[in-house]
């Protein structure tokens, strides 16, 4: 059961669902709380039964006789019609209605409000209470009443306001508590998976900590700007009013801030689980670039002091140990120079003191230097030796195969001519004849990339032009051309570009690329073939576009037997582009391979 309850807790859509519901109650909340702006429900209805026993009505009292006083004083000011007052100063009176009069106030019988040495008294039975203190005019002389249809009506709307206010406040709370509740579910279960006590980190869990600390910044930013642009149309009502209605644009602000709220929230929370997954993993500083920047920075200093960067190295560390302790002691003496500089003996040690130093730094430095191009040395020649014995593998097993070869070629050549095969026979030997084939082939590219790659190949250099040696290779390709169902398309200048080059080895460049692109071309398509003269250099480009999907690198092409389509096994040993590539180094020149989406360039460049 255990198990199961694990499962569940931590399965993608639970933890999805739990972020849902959190961001949809935040989102109900901040409805709630935009809609209570706007209609104006004073929140005390929640805490108050009685608009009599609120502060609500306390304030209207002080706003009421603020009223009259304004009156008293001339201004023009309207006062509701359930309430009635007198009022009188040295200037004028005032009474509402018009025949009231202090005494008729006091003898209705029902609470009355009197201003009083400075405070607002309430009298009912006879009986006074201070209600607040009041700096008014102290001439003035200040009684008022609400009627009783004015108290009822205030209380049916403080009522009204109270029986909408209950069913938002449960709501609001009761979403408060959930999103609690969930957000601490999501933060324990986060990176965990059932049956795996480790923390997994998601994608975004890969950015800095700046960068997710900024997103919330602007996220909470873009809600702060949406809600203050669509609240700042509408003024907050004074008075909540019974049946208050939205009008369409306060349901559209509703909607537009809820819709940012929702957004907010949303990436308020990926932030705040990246940051939890984080510190669980102990890497909510560590992830940060200004900590990567800091430890890179203290640690570059320190490997610089104490040459823990050159571990693999013991000779440079040597030399590295033995300039610290030269810097520090040649430090340490000029320091000491200057105090004396007025005791001649003392100084003139000091003198001999660096000098000493300077001829033991100089002395054992040579000595590791003299260490370390031996080293160098041991290391090229071994290098070298590697090298050498490796091609001279390749060439000798290369040499070894061709007498056999020929000799199974020969021999199954006769064995195709014989009379009264069968015809399972017949397509046998001529299996047979071509995979002997295509073996001798790639003996023969083996043993001239090994003769290339060492060196150890002879040039005819003389000049040439290239311009008419592409002209004579595709002429000689127009077999295999026609065959490919391939177009070949050139681009060649009008006049002469000469180079200095073996022609033999150069038409073998151009043979093995241009067979290689019409190989693997898609069909339907062409084969560019460009040459142009820029001043120094003649750049032979061979464009086509690939009928496979190149998943490889430019450099993995040029390895050698590196085959850019896996799926086929019939031909090409994986050895042109890299003799093409190897006969172009030799020849002087420079071969690169370019992949642009579905097409593949080589380009050949030879200085003129």
């Amino acid at each position: 059961m255990d198990t199961k309850l694990r499962s569940f807790s931590r399965s993608s859509l639970t933890k999805f669902l739990a972020f849902l519901l959190v961001v949809a109650m935040t989102t109900a909340m901040g409805a709630i709380l935009i809609y209570t702006y706007f209609s104006g429900i004073n929140p005390e209805v929640l805490l108050t039964k009685d608009y009599k026993n609120s502060e609500a009505f306390s304030n209207s009292l002080s706003y009421t006789l603020w009223n009259i006083e304004g009156l008293l004083s001339g201004e023009e000011i309207e006062i509701d019609d359930g309430i009635v007052f007198f009022g009188t100063n040295e200037e004028r009176t005032i009474s509402h209605p018009f025949h009231i009069t202090e005494t008729i106030i006091k003898n209705t019988g029902s609470e009355y409000y009197i201003l009083k040495d400075g405070y607002l008294v309430s009298n009912e039975q006879g009986n006074d209470m201070m209600v607040s203190r009041y700096s008014g005019n102290p001439s003035n002389k200040v009684i008022f009443a609400f009627s009783q249809k004015y108290l009822e009506e205030k209380q049916e709307q403080w009522d009204l306001g109270r029986d909408r206010m209950i069913p938002l406040a449960a709501m609001f709370f009761g979403s408060l508590g959930g999103i609690i509740f969930l957000v601490s579910y999501l933060i324990i279960v986060t990176g965990k998976k059932a049956g795996d006590e480790h923390i997994h980190l998601a994608p975004i869990d890969k950015l800095f900590t700046e960068i997710i600390l900024a997103a919330a910044i602007i996220a909470i930013g873009s809600l702060a700007l949406v809600s203050g642009a669509q609240l700042g149309y509408f003024d907050y009502p004074e008075v909540w009013k019974t049946g208050f209605d939205l009008t369409s644009m306060q349901s559209l602000a509703i909607f537009t801030i809820s819709a940012a709220i929702a957004f907010t929230t949303g990436a308020l929370g990926v932030v705040i689980l990246s940051s939890a997954r984080r510190i669980k993993k102990g890497m909510f500083i560590k992830s940060s670039l200004t900590y990567k920047i800091w430890d890179k920075a203290v640690g570059f200093l320190r490997s610089f002091f104490d040459g823990s960067r050159m571990e693999s190295f013991p000779l440079t560390r040597k030399l590295h140990r033995r300039q610290m302790i030269f810097v520090g002691a040649s430090f340490i003496i000029v320091l000491l120079s200057f105090p004396f500089l007025s005791m001649p003996p003392i100084f003139i040690m000091l003198v001999i003191l660096e000098f000493v130093l300077v001829y033991w730094y100089f002395k054992f430095n040579k000595e590791t230097f003299e260490e370390i191009n031996k080293g160098f040395d041991d290391s090229l020649e071994g290098k070298m030796k590697a090298e050498r014995m490796k091609v001279n593998l390749i060439t000798n097993v290369s040499h070894d195969l061709k007498t056999p070869l020929t000799s199974i070629i020969s021999y199954v050549d006769l064995l195709k001519r014989e009379d009264g095969l069968s015809d399972q026979a017949k397509e046998y030997v001529g299996i047979l004849y071509d995979k002997s084939n295509r073996l001798k082939s790639i003996v023969s590219d083996l043993f001239e990339l090994a003769k290339s790659t060492s060196g150890d190949i002879k040039l005819e250099l003389k000049e040439i032009d290239i311009r008419k040696l592409i002209q004579q290779t595709l002429g000689e390709m127009s077999d295999i051309i026609e065959t490919s169902g391939i177009q070949v398309r050139t681009e060649l200048p009008e006049e002469a570009v000469v180079i200095t080059s073996d022609g033999n080895k150069l038409y073998r460049v151009l043979q093995n690329i241009i067979d290689n692109a019409l190989k693997y071309s898609l069909k339907g398509t062409r084969v560019y073939v460009k040459l142009e003269n820029n001043g120094t250099d003649a750049k032979v480009t061979v464009i086509n576009t690939s009928a496979y999907e190149m998943s490889f690198t430019e450099e993995e092409i040029l390895q050698r037997f590196y085959r850019g389509d896996e799926a086929r096994s019939g031909e090409g040993s994986g050895l042109g582009l890299s003799i093409a590539e190897s006969f172009t180094r030799n020849l002087g020149g420079r071969l690169k391979v370019v992949i642009d989406g579905d097409q593949f360039k080589v380009i050949m460049e030879f200085p003129l």
